[in-house]
Order: C-alpha cells, then structure tokens, then sequence
C-alpha cells in the first residue's frame, strides 16, 4: 500500500472509530452547554452529506474489488435436458431403412458442462484498469474530506453568527437598562418639579428602540440556531430547548500569532482535499491513457470445457465425458483509426485535468492569501474598537455628569448613548469577525482537518 493510500486508509478508520465513540458517547439532547469543538464533531458524525459521502467511498471500493476479480480465472457450470418426439412420415422413413423395425418416436437428451475461461494477457488493460478503481476511490474519499473541511467552517460561521447575536442583544439589554435608569430618575425630577416630561418621553422612547434591538437580536439569535441544526443533522431542524452557547472570550493583543505566508501555502498545498482530489484526478486520467493504449497489444487467453452427453437417462458415467483445451490468440490489426482517436481522447483529457489542477492551486495560494489578509484586518479592528469603547464610555460618562447639572443638552446625552451602543455594537463584530477569519485560515489551509487526521502536521495557522 502506497503511503497516500495508506494515509487514506488510515483517515478513514480514524473517523469512523471518532464517530462511533461520538455516538456512544452524549447526545445533543444531553448537552446544556455546546461549544464549537463539540457542534463540530457532531456535524461530522450525523451530517447527511457526509453520510452520502461514505456511501460513494462504499460504491468506489466494490469497483476496486470489481476491477481485480478480472485477474481471476472465470468457471461456468451448465446443464441441458431435452425431449424429442419425431414426426409419423420420419419414424416411417426410418422404419423402411432399418428392415421394417418399430421406431420409438420419442427421445431424450441430457447435458452436463463445466468450462473454466482465464485471460491471460491483455496489454496491461486490467492492471491500469484497477488503477483507475483505486485513483477513483481515493478521489471519493478526498471529496469526503474536502466536504468535512467545508462543514467545520459553515458550522463555525453560524456558530459565530449566533454568538454576535447574543452580544448585540447583551449590548441591547444595557442600553435598555440604562435608559430605563435615566427615565425613573427624569420621573422622579419631573414630579419634584424639576424636571420635564419631554424628558421622561424621550427616555421612554429610548427604550422601545432598545427593546427593538432585543427582539431583532433574539431573531437572529433564533434563526442561526435554525441553521446550525441542519448542519448538525438534527431531524427536528432545531436544537433542543434548553441549550446554551459556550460564551466567547476576549482575545487580546498578546494571544496574536505572526503570520507566515510561506509556510501556510506550503501547508495548503500539502492539506487542502480538493487538490489532493485533483491530483488523483490526473492519476487517474493517466492510468485511462493506459487502459487505451492496451488496445495496440494482443489477448491471449486460456480456455477448457469438461462435457457429458447422454441419451434417454440421467446415469451419466466416465465415458459420457469429453474435454476440450484452447489456447486462443487475438490481434486487431485494423479498425478505422478508432484506438488512437480513443488514446487521444484520452491524453486531452488528461491535459485538461492538468490544467484544472493547476488552476486550483493558483485558486487555493489566493484565498489564503486573502484569508491572511482578513486576519490581520479583524486584528487591527479589534484593537482600534476596544480603544473606542473606552473612549465612548468615557465620553458618555461625563456627558451624563454634564446633563445632571444642566451643562448638556438632551439630545447631546442621547447622542453619545447612541454613539457608545454603536461601538460597542463594532466591537462584538470585530471579536466575532476575528474568530471567524480565523477560522476561515485554518479552513484555507486545511489545519481544521488536523484533529481528525492526527498522522498529518502543518504549520497552525494563527490566532
């Protein structure tokens, strides 16, 4: 076994034992607190299209065995029974030639057959026949890889999808809370006498808009977990009640990793399942180039047949046998130019796939390129939002102070409100952006494939 067959082998051993051990292990509906690791695994267990996935692997290694059964030698057992009545004017016929004897109208025949068939050469026809078996199940088996590396990032999008959700609505709650504070202290200045009643309408108002945001964010929240459990494979199409999202953390400046552009192409090229499915590809059309080129060589095969004849009974004995030996030689030597257009059908094909595989590569250098990219923007967003938070904050603060003794206007207080729930709204979007684009280059790089394929290395992709 070659060592990417091996490698593929071990692949998929690696995840059916991780499935099983999933499955034997909790349940979605046992789980009150689901992180993303763990909505990965169980999107890779009970994902339907990657169920179907396994299922062509299935279809591709009975071609292999398919393909190899060729080598073998074909044996065919056969048996015939016949009954045979002769017409009146025959049995007549055959009375007057044997002396005017009683002819017996009816007969039988029995027949029994064994023949053995083996090829025993046919220009390597079957040698690059299996190749093609084996290239196409490791075809299979990258395009289930390739499907796994897709899923861990939509799962991971709409992970991260609900977890902004959830901070836009935290964000929603504080402004409501705030504004529902300074609405009872205008209340209580207005019955004092020293207050408005403007005042306490646009707190009021404040806060609708606030109860708005909650809503449009428990929406959101709502409808990612919708998405989320297609991906996880629920039936239901949603996620049990109950369940939680492990909360996101902060990441700060000092958890950045430096980027190496070089090294994480190097990982793409040697990772990313579609290439190595495209490479195969070219393996494959190499080995068809083969099986055409077979059609220029002689077939020698090798045949014997054992077979008894019996009349009116079934008692067959040694003598009722004969048998038969042939040694069978065939050669085209003309049939219109069709073999070298076929051989050159198939180098064109083999050209084509060539291309398409060098085109992937340029396409997978450039999305992690721009996955690089992406993340070193969120990085620098995240810096440049958590300082504005703090400045905001203590914008809105003194603001505030300034209102109380009448040295701010309302609309002022209302606008560096407005101003900090919008930072902080930035803010949430550039974590959740960052941990996105994170992922995205670990997606781009094929690393978020690697706990599932603990024989395989590459250079992480960052944080």
């Amino acid at each position: 076994m070659s060592g990417k067959k091996t490698e593929c082998f071990f692949f998929m051993v690696m995840m059916t034992l991780a499935a099983v051990s999933y499955a034997q292990g909790k349940s979605l509906d046992e789980i009150k607190l689901l992180d993303l690791e763990t909505a990965q695994q169980i999107a890779l267990a009970d994902n339907p299209s990657l169920a179907a996935a396994a299922e062509r692997i299935e279809q591709a290694r009975q071609r292999i065995k398919q393909a190899r059964s060729l080598y073998w030698p074909s044996i065919d057992a056969g048996g015939s029974a016949a009954a045979n009545r002769i017409s009146e004017s025959d049995a007549a016929v055959q009375s007057l030639l044997q002396g005017g004897a009683d002819v017996d109208r009816n007969s039988e025949r029995y027949g029994l057959s064994l023949t053995a068939s083996w090829l025993l050469f046919d220009g390597f026809s079957r040698k690059f026949s299996n190749l093609i078996a084996e290239y196409g199940e490791q075809e299979n088996e990258q395009a289930r890889r390739d499907g796994m590396r897709l899923l861990l990032q939509s799962v991971a999008e709409t992970y991260y999808g609900a977890q902004l959700a959830l901070y836009n609505k935290t964000i929603a709650e504080a402004d409501f809370s705030f504004n529902s504070k300074q609405a009872r202290e205008a209340k209580i200045s207005m019955d004092a006498g020293a207050g408005s009643l403007s005042a306490v309408l646009n707190f009021q108002v404040q806060m609708n808009n606030a109860r708005t945001d909650i809503l449009l964010a428990e929406r959101d929240y709502d409808l990612a977990l919708f998405g989320l459990a297609v991906l996880l494979g629920r039936e239901s199409g949603r996620m049990p009640e109950g369940l939680k999202l492990a909360s996101v953390e902060m990441v700060e400046e000092q958890e950045f990793y430096e980027l190496s552009t070089e090294q994480l192409l190097q990982a793409a090229a040697a990772n990313r399942p579609d290439l190595l499915r495209q490479e195969f590809s070219l393996q494959r059309a190499e080995s068809s180039v083969g099986v055409n080129k077979a059609r220029f060589y002689p077939k020698v095969s090798l045949s014997g047949s054992v077979d008894g004849k019996r009349e009116d009974n079934t008692d067959f004995e040694r003598d009722d046998f004969g048998t038969v030996l042939l040694v069978n030689l065939s050669y085209n030597l003309f049939n219109g130019g069709g073999d070298k257009a076929r051989i050159a059908e198939a180098k064109a094909s083999r050209r084509e796939i060539a291309r398409t595989l060098e085109q992937q590569k340029n396409k997978v250098q450039s999305e992690v390129r721009q996955a690089i990219t992406r993340l070193e923007q969120s990085r620098a967003q995240l810096l440049l939002q958590r300082a504005s938070v703090k400045l905001v904050e203590q914008s809105r603060d003194l603001v505030e102070e300034g209102y109380k003794v009448g040295q701010e206007s309302l609309a002022r207080f209302n606008e560096v409100q407005r101003d900090l729930v919008r930072t902080q709204s930035r803010l949430a979007l550039s974590l959740i952006s960052l941990y996105t684009t994170r992922q995205a280059l670990k997606t781009a790089t094929g690393e978020s494939l690697i706990p599932y394929l603990p024989s395989e290395k590459v250079t992480p992709a960052g944080k």
